[in-house]
């Protein structure tokens, strides 16, 4: 049986900076899953370079909890990193590794402990993004694809860093459009 750090050390393993493909870390999870008997489904982008991936443990038919979590990192270029950022690293009773926080620690344990969810009455879902360090492009295009086909989640947990603690709400999101007619003037001129 793998362990979660089995799991982390592979999926740290997999260079999936947001600029880039995630398809090789999408397709170790879902053949992961498959040796456990479980089927997954893939949402792809327009280009087909990236995916979500969607996989229910347990009963269909029922709601369950979503384990949430993205399958992207942000980029290494220009950083002082004193070890290989794609090979987990311990150090000072830490690990080290570029996503280690920043998500696939949460997934790698949720992959850990799938043997042991396939015991549960309710279902546990996971639904893993792409593209959440650019604007959180993945999970809307999942999210569309699940409405009429599977039941309201009772709860969702996004396995995301808040401060290290637990957080009951998300942080939200809000994007506006400003558009400005004028001309340009300097602060000091406002009157001309």
């Amino acid at each position: 049986m793998k362990t979660s750090l089995d799991h982390l050390e592979r999926l740290i393993a997999f260079p999936s900076v947001s600029r880039d493909s995630n398809l090789d870390l999408i397709a170790y999870v879902r053949d992961f899953l498959s040796g456990c008997g479980i089927d997954s489904m893939l949402v792809h982008n327009e280009d087909g370079r990236k995916a979500n991936l969607w996989a229910t443990i347990g009963p269909k038919d029922v709601p369950g909890i979503v384990l949430s979590g993205h399958t992207d990192v942000v980029p290494v270029d220009g950083q002082a990193w004193s070890s290989d950022p794609f090979v987990v690293t311990a150090r000072d009773e830490r690990l080290y590794g570029r996503g280690t926080a920043d998500m696939k620690s949460f997934l790698a344990i949720a992959l850990a402990l799938v043997p042991e969810m396939a015991a549960l009455t309710r279902p546990i879902h996971l639904a893993l993004s792409y593209d959440e360090e650019v604007g959180c492009l993945g999970a809307p295009t999942l999210i569309a694809s699940l409405l009429n086909t599977v039941p309201r989640p009772a709860a969702v947990i996004v396995g995301e860093p808040t401060g290290m603690r637990v957080v009951t709400a998300h942080k939200s999101i809000f994007l506006f459009a400003t558009h400005v007619r004028g001309f340009e003037v300097h602060s000091s001129l406002q009157d001309d």
